[in-house]
């Protein structure tokens, strides 16, 4: 466990694109704006959904699962030979790159989840599994594990962008929404949290100089990098620790309406942390100027068939960890959840049709990743309704999304995803998520707004006037 830290990231800008997929919140995109599906209140705890009262089981409610990568795609570092075998292309990759990228895996599967309308109020609770995983590297930093200290003759590099953050925990939800006035609602979100797993290098700070006669690689680094894991003496994982990491976060949302047409909504989710104190490592470096030669990785060599990663990894590990020089530690630290903050504007066309944008802000580790989300949401009637959208994530402006909800009686399915076209094209995706559920539903408050009753005016009714009849002249 001492250096398990020090293997991924030594090959995370790697590995990590092409074997793993971010995991965040919910899918708070195309499903934004869907109040049919109760879900849909995990990106907005002020929005009560469509429902009296709604009711979901383990996995079966919700299981959501989303990858991206805003530097690269598959087709853009993989190329085909002559003989048709695959190769691993380091220059395509850094054409392909930014000065500042990112790569992550998120998944989210609800153990359980019920709620139910009382009065001008709506209480929602869940408990949810979650984990999430964001990689921020630089350009230099690729360059530097792929060519060496080469490109770099005679400068200082920083590298201290480069950060990674992943986090496993979880979740137990109170909701609560009300309406204030007829057109303003608000609603929050209390969290308690149990953390399971987590890795922290935000406060790392490295720079690199590179000697223009000796070729030598100075390195001044304030290194410290976070881990723990809920395990047990077996190195497996221990339920029972789940409780020794504590953590609290909520979730805060408001809609308001303008017009019968047009309503404002704002939230701010898992605003939050959890301390982790049981299993806990930490590294941190002992001398911030140490001097070592390093000619780069062959990153290359860990796709081909016969190759050891594990044997790859230990070495790079025990290279990193000695020549930074660093001490292990095990004191107690906290990890920020991933924060989100949304922006949206809805238009009600008319019963069945609503127009709906969303801009949507990422938070990590002084970073944010925009994105902004145009959405058509349709009631077909009480039994179906889809939404369309199209999306700027990560970079990428080809990002198709679609959904559907699915009443039949008492049960609802549901299907939801930012780019379906990643299905049909993943070598080119950069942002693949989904998230399927099956609810029980009571009390669908749709209907009326499907069915608008027709009540006929009353014809008028024209009277004749009445003549009075003049009184008889006396004589």
């Amino acid at each position: 466990m001492k250096t398990s830290y020090f293997k991924i990231i030594a090959v995370l800008v790697v590995a990590q694109a092409f074997f793993l997929s971010n995991v965040n919140a919910q899918n708070e995109r195309t499903m934004y704006y869907m109040q049919q599906i109760p879900e849909s209140t995990a990106g907005n705890p002020a929005m009560m959904p469509g429902f009296k009262f709604y009711m979901g089981g383990p996995v079966l409610s919700s299981t959501y699962i989303a990858y991206h990568n805003n530097g690269f795609s598959y087709n853009d570092v993989i190329s085909k030979r002559a003989d048709d075998s695959l190769v691993f292309d380091q220059n395509k990759l850094l054409k392909a790159i930014g000065d500042k990228n990112d790569v992550g895996f998120a998944a989210s599967i609800q153990l359980f989840t019920m709620g139910f309308k009382a009065g001008k109020s709506y209480i929602t609770f869940s408990l949810n599994a979650r984990e999430n995983f964001n990689f921020h590297y630089t350009k230099d930093l690729m360059t530097l594990l792929i060519d060496g200290n080469a490109p770099f003759i005679g400068k200082t590099v920083d590298i201290s962008g480069a950060k990674v953050y992943g986090v496993a925990y979880g979740e137990a939800a109170l909701g609560f929404a009300r309406e204030i006035t007829p057109k303003l609602k608000l609603g929050f979100r209390l969290k308690y949290l149990y953390g399971v797993g987590a890795v922290n290098s935000q406060d790392s700070k490295v720079t690199l100089s590179t000697n223009p006669v000796t070729y030598a690689l100075t390195a001044v680094s304030n290194i410290k990098v976070d881990y723990a894991f809920a395990d047990n003496s077996k190195g497996e994982f221990d339920p029972a620790g789940m409780t020794k990491n504590p953590g609290f976060a909520f979730d805060f949302g408001a809609e308001y309406k303008v017009n019968d047409k047009l309503s404002l909504n704002a939230s701010v989710l898992d605003v939050g942390s959890i301390t982790w104190k049981e299993k806990v490592s930490n590294w941190t470096s002992t001398n911030p100027n140490s001097s070592f030669t390093f000619t780069g990785i062959k990153v290359d060599n860990l796709f081909k068939k016969n190759a050891s990663n594990d044997s790859t990894f230990s070495h790079l590990g025990d290279t990193l960890k000695n020549k930074f020089n660093l001490k292990e530690t095990h004191n107690s630290f906290n990890t920020i959840l991933v924060k989100t903050v949304n922006f949206g504007a809805s238009w009600h066309m008319n019963t069945k049709n609503l127009i709906g944008v969303l801009v949507r802000n990422e938070f990590f580790a002084g970073d944010y990743n925009p994105s902004v989300t145009l959405s058509l949401n349709h009631q077909f009637g009480r039994i179906l309704s889809g939404t369309l959208s199209y999306s700027y994530i990560d970079r990428s402006l080809t990002n198709i999304g679609a959904g559907v909800a699915l009443n039949l009686g008492p049960f609802q399915f549901y299907a939801v995803a930012d780019n379906f076209f990643a299905a049909m094209k993943p070598l080119t995706a950069q942002t693949i998520n989904m998230q399927v559920g099956l609810n029980l539903v009571i009390g669908n408050m749709l209907k009326k707004h499907v069915k608008t009753k027709t009540v006929s005016t009353p014809e008028p009714v024209i009277t004749e006037p009445v003549t009075t009849p003049a009184p008889p002249t006396q004589k």
